[in-house]
């Protein structure tokens, strides 16, 4: 389906699993494992779960800063994450900037394109080219955001050879079930609904972020199936939340992002994205 090397392939229990796997492999005390200030929380973890030292970069304005990164890198960095789009901003850098700062890190360094909202970008292969020109990039993908398989468990990541034999080692032998698998091979063989999917999240993305700013609520540009609402303050975040709950609305608190102020509010459908634009501009017309 997306004309890869099935050898350099290697599926997990969500792209979780990979990403845990990643970190057993190539982190251990001593080492040092990078990611940005808002990223996946994962990354953090999975540092510390194997005695790694996670290291902690700023972003630009809620982007990931390349040259932050690089400049944090050291003799003892093995592992850098970088979400392209990244959760829960919504932003992303455009290719250039990976190739720029995998050819910038460290000889002993693995940089990880974590691409698990790479389906809702258009013409975006989440980092694959990457992968296939150099030897230390590694994509992982899921099954659990455009394919809404995300209870069944499914993820897959692509890299070099090297990388792939060492991870193969390690997975646990029976990690998928027969079930998963089959509804991950009808999910991705559906392109059809796949398109429609990725075409009604691209727009109402838009006309939700246009609404919510209206209503005085900003965002940045997302690339993903979310927009970070921003607040004036965590007290009206927070707020809000309590407020959109009352309405039978479910959205994200970020604060432990370090985005206080925020809420990450899932595109849904149209009636759906109507009713939260809707109900966040009645709390903000009374509480502002």
């Amino acid at each position: 389906m997306f004309g890869l090397d099935p050898e350099r392939m290697i599926c997990g229990a969500g792209s979780d699993e990979i990403l845990a796997l990643l970190c057993q492999a190539y982190a251990g005390r001593g080492d040092e494992v990078v990611h940005t200030e808002h990223g996946f929380a994962l990354y953090r973890i999975g540092a510390l779960a194997n005695g790694a030292s996670p290291v902690e970069v700023s972003e630009r304005e809620r982007v990931t800063d390349v040259d932050a990164i690089l400049a944090a890198c050291t003799e003892r960095t093995r592992l850098v994450f970088v979400a392209n789009p990244n959760n829960p901003t919504g932003t992303m850098i455009p290719e250039a900037e990976l190739a720029r700062l995998a050819d910038g890190l460290p000889e002993q360094a693995l940089l990880v394109i974590d691409g698990a909202y790479a389906e809702y970008v258009e013409g975006y292969d989440g980092g694959a080219r990457l992968v296939e020109t150099r030897e230390n990039v590694v994509m992982t993908r899921t099954f659990s955001k455009l394919y809404g398989l995300g209870g069944m468990r499914v993820g897959w990541g692509y890299g070099p050879d090297h990388v792939i034999e060492v991870l193969g080692r390690i997975r646990a032998p029976f990690n998928l079930s027969t079930a998963a698998l089959a509804a991950a091979e009808a999910a991705v063989r559906d392109t059809i609904w796949a398109e429609k999917c990725r075409a009604e999240n691209t727009r109402l993305r838009a006309w939700l972020a246009e609404a919510l700013a209206e209503r005085g609520v900003p965002s940045d540009t997302s690339t993903a199936n979310f927009i970070l609402a921003r607040f004036a303050s965590r007290a009206e975040a927070e707020a809000c939340d309590e407020f959109l709950k009352s309405e039978g609305l479910i959205v994200r608190r970020v604060a432990g992002y370090k985005l206080p102020n925020c809420l990450r509010i899932t595109v849904g459908d149209e009636s759906a994205c109507r009713r939260v634009a809707h109900a966040v501009g009645r709390f903000i017309e009374g509480a502002r």
